[in-house]
C-alpha cells in the first residue's frame, strides 16, 4: 500500500461465467481505470468475490496476522467466506495487495445465543443469519451460533456499528475457533484515554500501552502515522502479541480508521452507518460526505464508492448502494470429496439437499452423480452454519481457460530453476505445473518443495492440465499412503476431547485409527490437515498434520 491513497474506478455488471483472467465471475464486476483501496466482506469464490464485486484472485500478494507478526505473506488459501478484507487495485482493477484484516481475538467473556450476541474483549459482537440488508455471519470451527461456548478462543471479522443507544458493537461476518493457547490479542473499539506522553491508551475499558517498536497507520493507507494523528473517539484495532488477561497489553499495531488531510484518491467502503449529521455520517469509522445520495439511516449497511478531499480527509461519495444479500457464489474445482453431499471448494464446505438444482454448463439437467473429485462447478447456495447449502450447481466438463483450481497431489520432476513440477493427484492424473512469479507459500517454504511433497496448490488453469500456481500449502504428513480410496479433509478442529477418539471437521464426525500419531497439543481450534478412509458413512482418519496456513 502506498501513502496516497487508491481505489478502482468503475464497475461492470458481467454475466456468469465472464472470466477476469483470475478466476470465474459469478456476481458483481472488475474494476477497471485508476488504482484504488477497497474494504468490505468475502461473500464467494472464483475470483475473489467481495460484497457481490469480483476481483482478479491470482494477481495480489496476500497478508495475514501470525503469532509474532501483525502482517505475514500467506497464500489466497488463507482468506476465508466472511472474512473482512482491505484490498488494493491497479490500474486495471487487479488487486495488487490483499490484506486478511480481523477485528477481535479472544475469549469469550459473555454469549447469549437466544439474542444472537457475545462479548470479547470487553466488544459486544452481534451475529446475523435472518436479516437480509445484513451479510450473514459465517462459522469456522462451529456448527453455529449455539456452539459457541463461555472461555472459547474466537477470532471475530466484522463490521463497527453503534446501537440506537449508542453503544458501539462488531457486526460479525465470521466467527472462528481459535486454539486455547493462542499468544496473540486483537482489539477493536474507540479509542479513550489517549496519553502519547505517558504511552498510554484505553480501547473496550482495555488498558494498553505502546513503546517505540508500534506501528501507527491507517488500514487504508500504508503510511505510518504519528502519534500526532490520533485522537479520542477514533475508531481502533490493535494487535498484541500479549494473551487475554494480561495488564497492560502491549501493543504491536495499531489501525486507525482514519482519512487525514494530504491523502486523496478514489474509496470504496462497505460497513455500517453512523454517526448521520445532516449530509455527513461514518462507515468503518470513515466520515462520509453524502450530499446528493438521499438519505441514509444508522445502522444500514451499504456500499460506497467516493473521492477523497485532500484538504479534510472526508469522503465524497459518487455512489451509494444498500446491502441486498445475495447468494453466496463460489467456482473452482471440488478438492476435498466426501460425498455428492459434502465436499469442498475453496476452502469452503458445501452440502446439497433435495432442493439443490443441477445442471451441466449447456443447460441439460445434471445428476448427483456428475459431482466428482476435482471436478470442476460453479455453485449459488446459501450460508447455513459453518457450510453453504448449495442452491444451484453448473457441472462443467473441465476447467474453462484462465479460471481458479485447486488441486491435492505429490510433486515430482520438480526443476528448481524453472519452478516447475508434475503435481500427481490422488486419482493418479497428473497436472504440469509452472510456479508464477507472485507464487506464495503456506506451512513450509520453497525449500520445502521437493519431490515426493504433498501440496496443495491454488492455480489458474491455463489449459486442462496446464497450471499456473500462485499458492503452495504444504500438506507436513509423513510417508503418506495415497491410493483411489484415499479421502481428504482439512478445517478447524473441534468437538474434541483430549485423550479421545473422534473429532469434527467441517461438520463430518472423523473417528481416529489405530496408532495414528497426533500432533503435539492438538485440540480445539487447530487447523488441521486429513487423510482418511471410509467405510459406509464412518470415517476413519489414517494421517493428521497441523496445518499453520489454514
Amino acid at each position: 500500500m502506498s501513502g496516497i491513497l487508491n481505489k478502482r474506478g468503475l464497475l461492470f455488471l458481467i454475466p456468469l461465467l465472464s472470466s477476469c483472467g483470475g478466476g470465474t465471475q459469478l456476481a458483481g464486476g472488475v474494476g477497471t481505470g485508476g488504482t484504488g483501496v477497497v474494504t468490505g466482506t468475502v461473500t464467494g469464490f472464483g475470483s475473489l468475490v467481495m460484497d457481490g464485486i469480483a476481483y482478479n484472485s491470482a494477481t495480489p500478494r496476500y497478508d495475514a496476522e501470525s503469532t509474532t507478526q501483525p502482517s505475514v505473506s500467506v497464500t489466497a488459501m488463507k482468506v476465508p467466506l466472511g472474512g473482512q478484507l482491505n484490498i488494493q487495485t491497479d490500474a486495471q482493477g487487479n488487486p495488487t495487495s490483499v490484506w486478511i484484516n480481523p477485528a477481535l481475538v479472544g475469549v469469550v467473556t459473555s454469549v447469549n445465543p437466544t439474542s444472537g450476541t457475545l462479548v470479547v474483549n470487553g466488544m459486544e459482537v452481534v451475529v446475523n443469519s435472518t436479516t437480509s440488508s445484513l451479510p450473514n455471519t459465517f462459522f469456522i470451527g462451529y456448527a453455529g451460533m449455539g456452539a459457541i461456548q463461555l472461555n472459547d478462543m474466537v477470532q471475530v471479522h466484522g463490521v463497527p456499528g453503534t446501537s440506537s443507544s449508542g453503544i458501539p458493537f462488531v457486526q460479525a461476518t465470521l466467527i472462528k475457533l481459535m486454539p486455547s493457547n493462542l499468544s496473540i490479542t486483537r482489539v477493536s473499539g474507540a479509542l479513550t484515554q489517549w496519553n502519547p506522553s505517558q504511552h498510554t491508551f484505553t480501547v473496550n475499558g482495555i488498558p494498553f500501552s505502546f513503546n517505540a517498536s508500534t506501528q501507527f497507520f491507517s488500514p487504508f493507507s500504508n503510511q505510518t502515522l504519528g502519534t500526532g494523528a490520533l485522537k479520542n473517539g477514533q475508531w481502533v484495532n490493535i494487535w498484541s502479541q500479549t494473551p487475554s488477561g494480561t495488564t497492560p497489553l502491549v501493543a504491536g499495531s495499531v489501525q486507525v480508521s482514519t482519512l487525514l488531510p494530504g491523502m486523496n484518491g478514489n474509496i470504496t467502503l462497505s460497513g455500517l452507518v453512523s454517526a448521520v449529521q445532516g449530509n455527513q455520517f461514518q462507515v468503518d469509522g470513515v466520515l462520509v460526505n453524502g450530499i446528493h445520495q438521499g438519505g441514509v439511516t444508522a445502522g444500514q449497511y451499504v456500499t460506497l464508492k467516493g473521492v477523497i478531499d485532500s484538504t479534510t480527509g472526508e469522503v465524497s461519495v459518487q455512489t451509494l448502494n444498500p446491502y441486498i444479500q445475495t447468494p453466496a457464489t463460489l467456482s473452482g474445482t471440488i478438492s476435498e470429496f466426501v460425498s455428492t453431499g459434502n465436499f469442498v471448494i475453496r476452502g469452503t464446505p458445501i452440502i446439497t439437499n433435495s432442493g439443490t438444482v443441477l445442471t451441466f454448463a449447456n443447460g441439460a439437467s445434471a445428476p448427483l452423480s456428475a459431482l466428482q473429485k476435482n471436478g470442476y462447478i460453479a455453485v449459488q447456495g446459501t450460508l447455513q452454519g459453518n457450510m453453504v447449502l448449495a442452491s444451484s450447481i453448473t457441472v462443467y466438463p473441465g476447467p474453462p481457460a484462465n479460471e481458479v483450481v485447486d488441486y491435492l497431489g505429490k510433486v515430482g520432476q520438480y526443476n528448481p530453476s524453472q519452478g516447475t513440477f508434475t503435481l500427481t493427484l490422488l486419482s493418479g492424473s497428473s497436472q504440469q505445473v509452472t510456479l508464477s512469479t507472485s507464487a506464495s507459500f503456506g506451512n513450509g517454504t520453497v525449500a520445502n518443495l521437493v519431490n515426493g511433497a504433498l501440496v496443495e496448490v491454488e492455480a489458474t488453469a491455463l489449459s486442462p492440465q496446464t497450471l499456473s500456481a500462485y499458492g503452495v500449502s504444504f500438506w507436513n504428513i509423513t510417508n503418506p499412503n495415497l491410493s483411489s480410496g484415499t479421502l481428504e479433509i482439512s478445517g478447524v478442529l473441534y468437538n474434541y476431547s483430549a485423550g479421545g477418539s473422534s473429532f469434527n471437521l467441517n461438520g463430518l464426525p472423523l473417528t481416529l485409527g489405530s496408532g495414528v500419531s497426533l500432533p503435539s497439543g492438538f485440540g480445539n481450534g487447530d487447523n488441521i490437515d486429513v487423510l482418511m478412509t471410509s467405510s459406509g458413512s464412518q470415517y476413519q482418519v489414517d494421517a493428521v498434520a497441523r496445518d499453520d496456513s489454514n
